[in-house]
């Protein structure tokens, strides 16, 4: 391991106390991916490393590394986020994309596309498009580490689907011949068919444009949640939180 300092951009996932006033921050970065390191004395009021040390900030920090654990030495902050941690529902949006990505990353793999997907998807979240912007995080980060799923073949027959498609937890798209071979399958409308195609294929920049139905974004939120529950080897915290969250019912303003 070479012991030189580098300077990395890079987005807070997590973040733990560790001692008296330090920090333990998660951070998944540009040019090494996911690392953890310690931030210290951040906790106390008037350090340089209080605000740059909180969770979803993006900045730009200078990295010390260690034996066993890496220290942030100094922080630039490109972008606070601040409105992710202010906002309750977005917290929790935001939670379940940054632990999501945490469970399914390695330490210090590296995967540019994989920063830029976190970040543009907190920045659309930011604006109010997280039913949307997560929805692209799940099938996108899939993709990325190389667990895409199939929807153009059928993962049994290999024939090209066409209609009356099924989803399967096991990894994507099948015909109603094969649907017996994949117990638990689901229908799959055409509507959510042709979003997921258009998420997972589309550039970043074009996402926002689209403004799904909202039944299509329910029916890909629970396609999805099989699928990332087969990949996944423990549930997630703040997916609970997140539908916990949700189940609440509106407030009455009136009176």
């Amino acid at each position: 391991m070479s012991y030189v300092s580098w300077k990395t951009e890079g987005i807070i996932l997590r973040v733990r106390n560790l001692g008296e006033a330090d920090r333990l921050v998660t951070l998944y970065t540009k040019e090494k991916g996911k690392l953890n390191a310690s931030a210290r004395g951040a906790r106390r009021i008037r350090n340089r490393l209080l605000s740059p040390s909180q969770v979803f900030t993006h900045g730009r920090y200078m990295i010390f590394p260690g034996k066993g654990l890496h220290n942030l030495s100094q922080a630039d902050i490109i972008n606070s986020n601040q409105i992710l941690r202010d906002d309750l529902e977005k917290f929790a949006y935001a939670s379940y994309v940054t632990e999501l990505l945490d469970a399914f990353t390695p330490e210090e793999d590296p995967a540019q596309d994989v920063f830029h997907l976190l970040a543009g998807t907190l920045s659309l979240g930011a604006e109010g498009r997280f039913s949307t912007a997560v929805r692209f995080f799940e099938i996108r980060l899939m993709k990325e580490l190389g667990y895409e799923p199939e929807l153009y073949q059928c993962l049994n027959c290999r024939e090209t689907l066409v209609e009356k498609i099924f989803f399967s937890e096991q990894g994507g798209a099948v015909c109603s011949n094969c649907r017996n071979s994949f117990p638990g399958s689901i229908l799959l409308t055409n509507g959510t068919w042709e979003l997921m195609k258009k998420l997972l294929e589309w550039n970043f920049s074009r996402i926002g444009i689209l403004h799904p139905a909202e039944n299509n974004i329910e029916e890909m939120k629970k396609l999805m949640r099989k699928y990332l529950d087969y990949r996944l080897e423990y549930p997630l915290k703040s997916l609970g939180f997140l539908e916990t969250l949700q189940a609440i019912p509106p407030q009455n303003d009136k009176g």
